[in-house]
């Protein structure tokens, strides 16, 4: 039941990163930790800082749209309400300033923690 809920979890987070809507993409991540976000170029720090600088300033400003594709998802249980999921990615973008189609794959690992049953983002690292 877990892994359900926790494949959904990544399955809500590519649709938030596709959309870039707030709500939406607040509502995966942990209220109460210190949440993370490591890119192939950068860490963030924040939900806020996520959301806008890694989200707004990064992906909407180079790319009119993204997709994000998750295969072979993984999930290794640390305790009951600790989780890592680890699954190979790719993307399928268009660039904003010549509309011309761009992708990047690597290796994606989340932590997630289970608050109030419900299964959160915490962490997020990037690998190419």
């Amino acid at each position: 039941m877990d892994e359900l809920l926790i494949k959904e979890l990544v399955k809500n987070y590519q649709k938030a990163i596709h959309t870039q809507n707030k709500e939406d993409f607040y509502s995966l991540w942990s209220k109460d930790e210190e949440n993370t976000l490591i890119s192939i170029t950068n860490k963030f720090i924040g939900l806020d800082t996520i959301y806008q600088d890694f989200l707004i300033n990064g992906i909407q400003r180079n790319y009119l749209t993204i997709d994000l594709i998750a295969e072979k998802i993984d999930i290794h249980f640390v305790t009951k309400e600790i989780a890592i999921v680890v699954f190979q990615y790719h993307t399928e973008c268009i660039r904003r300033e010549d509309r011309s189609p761009y992708g990047i794959q690597g290796l994606e690992t989340q932590v997630v923690i289970k608050k109030e049953n419900e299964w959160k983002l915490t962490h997020i690292h990037y690998s190419k």
